[in-house]
Order: C-alpha cells, then sequence, then structure tokens
C-alpha cells in the first residue's frame, strides 16, 4: 500500500514508521513538497498535521477524494471536516517527544479505511483499533476531556501534570467532567463514570509533562465553552482557565 503523510511531526513521523515497517510506501507531503502528487494517486492520504492547522490544509487537499482522507487529531475538529462525508479519522493515544514514545491506550479510527491501516499499525508496533461511528463518538468525546486537562491547566497553574492532578484535583475533575457532558451532548453520547479513572491511569505516565503555553484552545477548551453556551449548557472552570490566557 502508497500512503501519503501529510505533515511529519511527532505524530506523523511515528505513524509513518510503524506503516513503513509494515511494508507499506510512504509518501512524506510537507510544507514545501509532495502536494503535487496527492491528487493524481491512489492510496490512503494520512493527514497528520496538528488541530489548528487544519483550516490552512484543507483547501490544499480540495482535489482528493475524501475516502482517501485520514484525518489524525485529538481536538474538536468534527465541524472542520463536516463538509467531507466518507473521510477516516483517528485519535492518538500515544505520546511522542523526540526518542520519548508512550502507548497509553490503543489508537481508534474509524471510517472505510479504518480496518486496513489499523492491521497494518499494529503490524509496525502501534496499537490501534477499529471502531464505528457511535463508539468513535464516544471516544472523541472522552479523548477531548482527557485534552482538556493535558494542557490548558497547565499553562495556567505553571505546573507539571502530577503535580495539578496532586494540588487541585477538584478543578481538574471539573474540567474533564464538563468536557465530557458538553461534548457528549453536542454528538448524543452519555459520558461513561469509569472514563475518569482510565484518564488517571492514562494520565500516570505523563505525570511529568508540562506545558509552558497552552495550544489549539479554539479547538479544545475553547470548543467546551463555545459548544456550552449554543447548547445552553454551562462550562464555568473551562471558561475560567481560558479568561486566564486571554
Amino acid at each position: 500500500m502508497g500512503v501519503h503523510v501529510v505533515g511529519m511531526g511527532e505524530v506523523g513521523r511515528r505513524l509513518a514508521g510503524a506503516l513503513e515497517r509494515a511494508g507499506a510506501t510512504i509518501v512524506p507531503v510537507t510544507r514545501q513538497q509532495g502536494w503535487d502528487t496527492l491528487a493524481g494517486a491512489g492510496g490512503p492520504v494520512l493527514v497528520c498535521v496538528r488541530e489548528e492547522a487544519l483550516t490552512g490544509v484543507l483547501p490544499r487537499l480540495g482535489e482528493v477524494d475524501p475516502s482517501r482522507l485520514v484525518f489524525v487529531q485529538n481536538g474538536w475538529v468534527r465541524p472542520l471536516l463536516a463538509a467531507l462525508p466518507g473521510c477516516t479519522r483517528g485519535l492518538i493515544w500515544f505520546t511522542s517527544k523526540g526518542e520519548f514514545f508512550q502507548v497509553l491506550r490503543p489508537s481508534p479510527f474509524a471510517g472505510p479505511l479504518a480496518p486496513a491501516l489499523t492491521a497494518l499499525l499494529n503490524e509496525g508496533g502501534i496499537p490501534c483499533t477499529t471502531l464505528d461511528s457511535a463508539a468513535f463518538a464516544a471516544a472523541d468525546v472522552e479523548k477531548m476531556a482527557f485534552n482538556c486537562v493535558v494542557g490548558l491547566p497547565l499553562a495556567v497553574r505553571g505546573v507539571s501534570l502530577g503535580e495539578y492532578l496532586a494540588s487541585w484535583p477538584d478543578e481538574a475533575r471539573a474540567v474533564f467532567h464538563e468536557a465530557a457532558t458538553v461534548l457528549g451532548r453536542a454528538v448524543g453520547v452519555e459520558p461513561q463514570p469509569q472514563w475518569w479513572d482510565a484518564f488517571c491511569a492514562s494520565a500516570e505516565p505523563l505525570s511529568w509533562v508540562r506545558v509552558s503555553a497552552a495550544k489549539a484552545l479554539d479547538l479544545r477548551n475553547g470548543a467546551v465553552v463555545r459548544e456550552a453556551r449554543r447548547l445552553s449548557l454551562t462550562a464555568p472552570v473551562n471558561e475560567r482557565l481560558l479568561a486566564a490566557v486571554s
């Protein structure tokens, strides 16, 4: 299988490496090169840019059949992808920083290309799973709740994740549950009680993580606040933390 990988940052290079180990041929697409090969080629196109870069990248994918596109972003990108029915999505449940690599859970994928991709990624050493659209919606909400804690609050408090969870446990839990409740309502998903315990287990290997400046807020905590207003709900803790960095 030939696979174009758009964005060769930490996520892109890790996925590309796993696919290559499983026998796929990788065509890197960077800011400067590879775009001219997309439209005429076949095979999947993995879009691995950060979520905040999607608005700039999507117009450059206009000539690519949506059924070939695989978007691998953890933020609330559903509104951005609404015009691309038939695309495949993935959520990343590993941490990669230089030589450091830690799998937290199997990364879920959903869509027409999910079975083939997850088979290759598993063979290449990155645990993945295929979900149907309903299960993926729940996974999307849960991952958003995770990211809303592991990001903005650390930047506001100036501490590591472990220090934050030890010193501000009630705030952390409120951030998580606000995100799960609001975004769950947005996609018709009922948040599960075990999500918080799963968060704590997944966060433990990342207790050292620090965030000097929160990123992609419009597609993370900002999305929670925006959806809460749209749905006549409230997300006061997320809103207060956003105000602290505005």
